[in-house]
């Protein structure tokens, strides 16, 4: 009898230690099990019963630079404008040259084609990333995947609608110029035009320096600014 008795005894502990192991620590979802026995975690700060809250006005939005919010009222202007580009037709972003020379740019310039990728992404456009090469390079220094060694990337891109943009500098900030292209007959579907005042970027243009060096030839003005801007890190 007593033997009887012991079996399920020993099996109703068993299972009551397995419930508890199953179940965790009310106060903690940190309690687990160590050789048979539970571990608890103390709630000091009573997180159980704190509610999860994201107040926008509080926390706000993540700061934007000022090159990127140009870029958004760029590709504002240019939704409005535009008169046939659909939403679902591939779209390219090319970088934005200069209006005197069209084979060259910058460091500002390659930053405002990243930030007019993400505006225009804002708008639910189909765009098109022309710089992801066809394989991953892994290199001691980390693994990339985008490149601009145009034997990497593809040349065969379902592409007819490209956005190219020019730039100026003047001695009282930037021109630019850009439009959306159908590259299959040269149409214009949209374009804008902005200048902005070289103190929105102040962190890329810089006032030009009494005597200067350009092209190989040496310039000198009266007083520093009388010259155009340049950008932060232009070779001169």
């Amino acid at each position: 009898m007593i033997n009887r008795l012991f079996i399920p005894t020993v099996m109703l502990a068993s299972l009551s230690l397995v419930a508890c192991t199953q179940t965790p620590n009310e106060a903690n979802n940190l309690a687990f099990s160590n050789n048979g026995k539970l571990v608890k975690v103390t709630d000091k700060n009573n997180a159980k019963n704190k509610t999860l809250a994201y107040d926008i006005q509080d926390v706000g939005l993540s700061p934007k630079g000022q090159v990127n919010v140009w870029a958004e009222k760029l590709v504002n202007e240019l939704v409005l404008q535009n008169d046939a580009l659909r939403p679902d037709q591939p779209l390219l972003i090319s970088t934005p040259v200069m209006a005197s020379n069209l084979n060259t740019t910058n460091e500002l310039a390659l930053q405002l084609q990243q930030g007019l990728l993400a505006a225009f992404h804002a708008h639910e456009f189909n765009l098109v990333d022309l710089n992801v090469a066809t394989s991953l390079r892994a290199t001691e220094q980390g693994e990339f995947m985008l490149s601009r060694n145009w034997e990497l990337l593809r040349s065969d891109l379902p592409v007819s609608h490209v956005l190219v943009s020019t730039m100026a500098l003047t001695p009282e900030g930037i021109i630019f110029n850009g439009r959306v292209v159908n590259v299959t007959n040269n149409r214009v579907l949209t374009a804008v035009q902005s200048f902005v005042a070289a103190s929105s970027l102040s962190g890329y243009l810089q006032p030009s320096e009494i005597i200067e060096s350009r092209n190989g030839l040496l310039y000198r003005h009266e007083k520093r600014g009388d010259s155009r801007y340049t950008v932060l890190g232009d070779k001169l």
